[in-house]
């Protein structure tokens, strides 16, 4: 979709380097780059959020189509990277890398979106979460009762470098046979049939931390629709390849870190109501104590995986 008039949410993540060791990312430097982003404000930029989940940090700007989105990216990482230099915190002066995605819409009268961080895992973690939301009746199940969900989705992918496109429901099976095997094939986006954007998630998958944007409600999933395929701690694939596979853990932003070997890895989603490029928020939401004995589960997988040591028993 192209055109001036259209609102554009990009989501950038990084990750920073944190204290004590890759804990949490520093409070003084989330600071100075919320303050570079409120800058720009009025420029640029329409609205902006920076927050954390673990040493993971990721940044939403709301703005049209012509903002260069790049140089925004490097305005507020360098920064950010001359701050832990002066605090020691990070020993190399090299450039910290980021991914980023983008949704282009002309809003509803009632736009709601979602964004989703993780520390740890690969961002292949979303293929079974996507799956679930845009695919799935028995966790969306709008999927089959509202007509407006009926026609279904179209999932983009990424194949080792290639582009892959299917149309569900007729192509599901086509498309489980790709993304079960997320280390070959990850979704990068979501859009309806008409080509409305969906879901995208943060590109290049070697770069950042792994970063989420949806749109919820109406003619998309509900937001407790977008929610409940975290209401399982699936298992997902470890940033470190040394490491085996670990269930991840969706956490309120207030425990965002973690502090045993391996993670678990933790995953954070904030929501924000839009109107004329303005956010509302954001309401935090996993902080449910709903979701308590998802916690509570993930933990006890997690202490049984690394009960293996170096016998890594999901890899």
């Amino acid at each position: 979709m192209a055109g001036s008039d259209f609102l554009c949410c990009t989501l950038v993540t990084f990750r920073s380097g944190g204290y004590p060791g890759g804990h949490r990312a520093h409070a003084g430097m989330l600071e100075l780059g919320s303050r570079i982003l409120k800058k720009q404000e009025g420029g640029g930029i329409i609205d902006s959020y920076l927050f954390r989940c673990g040493e993971a940090v990721a940044f939403l700007i709301t703005h049209r189509e012509e903002a260069e989105t790049a140089l925004i990216a490097d305005g507020v990482i360098g920064p950010c990277r001359e701050y832990l230099l002066k605090k020691k915190l990070v020993v190399a002066a090299e450039p910290i890398s980021y991914s980023q995605c983008s949704l282009s819409f002309n809003e509803r009268d009632r736009e709601d979106i979602l964004i989703l961080l993780a520390d740890l895992p690969s961002p292949d973690l979303y293929n079974l979460h996507l799956f679930r939301m845009f695919g799935d009746p028995f966790s969306t199940p709008r999927l089959v009762l509202d007509e407006t969900l009926r026609e279904g989705f179209c999932f983009e992918t990424d194949e080792n470098g290639g582009a892959g496109a299917y149309a569900l429901p007729e192509d599901t099976y086509r498309l489980l046979a790709s993304i079960r095997n997320p280390a070959g094939c990850r979704v990068t986006g979501v859009t309806t049939r008409n080509g409305e954007a969906a879901a995208s998630v943060t590109l290049p998958a070697d770069a950042g931390s792994a970063g989420l944007l949806l749109r919820a409600g109406g003619i998309f999933p509900t937001i407790g629709e977008c929610i409940e395929p975290f209401t399982i701690p699936y298992m997902v694939r470890s940033t470190n390849g040394e490491r085996g596979m670990m269930p991840l853990i969706p956490t309120p932003l207030c425990d965002a870190q973690g502090t045993r070997s391996g993670g678990p890895p933790r995953i954070v989603c904030i929501g924000f109501s839009l109107a004329e490029g303005r956010l509302t928020g954001p309401a935090d939401l996993f902080d449910d104590p709903a979701l308590d004995t998802i916690r509570k589960t993930g933990s006890e997988l997690a202490g049984y995986a690394a009960a293996h040591g170096p016998f890594a028993p999901f890899l």
